[in-house]
């Protein structure tokens, strides 16, 4: 790496800015949109002191980061105006009656459907919908929905290594790194699958699967009560979400092909949303979680400060120095510092500010793919090392805790899904060095 002449005063005030904003972050007293932005205003304000950067070299920094933005607001017109069709409940309900109402095929099934809607929307997205189906088919059939809850809350994280869109870590990572969705998909798929399997063989070891107290016959009278089409106002409408998402798909998947970029297709998809599955356009705007895209941009000023400081270059070095320039210790270092910390704070957080270190330090190594990949698996797995670890867990506890009253804090989740994550992390270690020593 070459060295680099860095200001040791703007180094510090950038560190500072830095600090303090991923503090603020981190407080549950303050709203955490409000520190990203309070942050990138700190950044800017910084830059035009310190005459470190000007607007203009600031904006054309963060040209890559509006590509992830345009990326996010397409994902999320598309899955709301998708979800408000009844197309994901429908999905949902057909594979619940499909279980019978049988307590392992329960688990199994609606386990999957968190990493099928994981794929297809988002991890939030998908614990938000199977979670709230869960609950309400474990009252009505007898069953303690806390195992079925936990897997699903592990299992969405696990789905989102299946594709460059399946979690926001990933499009922040993939998009900085100029990863395409089929490079990603062919890693992800293989990844994602082993851990998907090797975390089913852990619940069937560790958690104690509910037995049914209703008979066979009552189980399936509930589960066939259960209407798949109640969520769905218009057939019509319900029809051309499902061909447009359909479509979106086959476009990222051809997207290299084609030569049409991720940000281009969500925005089509969600403009096609929009003119043909009949959503109110107003209602839809109104819908978007602007607060999460001015998160992001915050976030953005916050690194590109860092970066224009020489924070990044030192933080890539330090990471070198650690590893000696062996890249498999490097990989090892990136993969577990990446799900501590997202453990401790946001795996968001993490991809945001460590993606262009990666690529600081492949710049170097020549092993840019594999760098990313340990921060990917990191980053995704990492948040299930504690509850407060990923957006996911907090949602899953939530609706545990509000619909039964069971509150599941640190200890209990580190006997158990915490003890999993730690098990899937290793192995996912393993699998990403096999994959770094066959290719």
């Amino acid at each position: 790496m070459e060295p680099q002449t860095i200001d040791p005063l703007n180094l510090t005030i950038f560190l500072t800015i830095f600090v303090i904003t991923y503090w603020m972050i981190i407080d549950p007293r303050i709203n955490k949109h409000l520190a990203a932005f309070v942050g990138g205003v700190m950044a800017i304000t910084a830059g035009w002191g310190t005459g470190l950067f000007t607007e203009d070299e600031l904006l054309d920094h963060l040209k890559g980061d509006l590509l992830i933005l345009l990326i996010i607001l397409g994902n999320l017109i598309v899955v709301d105006v998708a979800s408000k069709s009844g197309l994901f409940y429908y999905i949902s309900i057909k594979l619940l009656k499909k279980t019978r109402g049988e307590p392992m095929k329960l688990l199994v099934y609606m386990g999957l459907l968190s990493v099928m809607l994981s794929i297809i929307v988002s991890n939030i997205s998908a614990i938000l919908i199977t979670a709230s189906l869960t609950i309400i088919a474990c009252e009505r059939l007898d069953y303690d929905p806390y195992p079925y809850i936990l897997v699903e809350m592990i299992l969405v994280d696990v789905a989102g290594l299946f594709t460059l869109v399946s979690s926001l870590p990933n499009i922040i990572i993939g998009t900085e790194l100029g990863i395409d969705y089929i490079e990603f998909l062919k890693i992800g798929v293989v990844v994602a699958t082993i851990l998907t399997i090797v975390f089913y063989i852990l619940v069937f070891i560790m958690l104690k699967v509910p037995q049914a107290s209703l008979s066979k016959k009552q189980r399936e009278k509930i589960v066939d009560e259960f209407d798949e089409w109640s969520a769905v106002e218009s057939k019509k409408n319900f029809y051309a979400s499902a061909i447009i998402l359909f479509l979106m798909i086959v476009l990222f998947v051809l997207s290299s092909i084609i030569h049409l970029g991720i940000a281009t297709i969500s925005l089509i998809a969600a403009a096609a949303m929009l003119i043909f599955s009949g959503a109110d356009y107003d209602k839809a705007i109104d819908s978007v979680d602007w607060p999460l895209l001015t998160f992001f941009m915050g976030l953005f000023i916050v690194i590109a400060g860092l970066d224009f400081s020489g924070a990044i270059f030192k933080m890539a070095e330090i990471i070198e120095n650690i590893s000696g320039g062996n890249i498999i210790v490097a990989i090892c270092v990136i993969l577990w510092a990446s799900a501590i910390f997202s453990g401790i704070v946001d795996n968001i957080v993490i991809a945001v500010a460590l993606a262009p270190v990666i690529e600081t330090v492949a710049a170097t190594t020549g092993h840019e793919l594999i760098l990313a990949w340990a921060l990917i698996l990191g980053a995704n797995l990492g948040g299930g090392l504690s509850p407060v670890g990923s957006p996911s867990n907090l949602i899953g506890i939530n609706i545990l805790a509000k619909r039964t009253g069971k509150h599941i804090g640190w200890s209990e989740w580190l006997k158990k899904p915490g003890l999993m994550t730690l098990i899937l992390l290793i192995v996912a270690n393993v699998i990403i060095l096999v994959i770094y020593w066959i290719f």
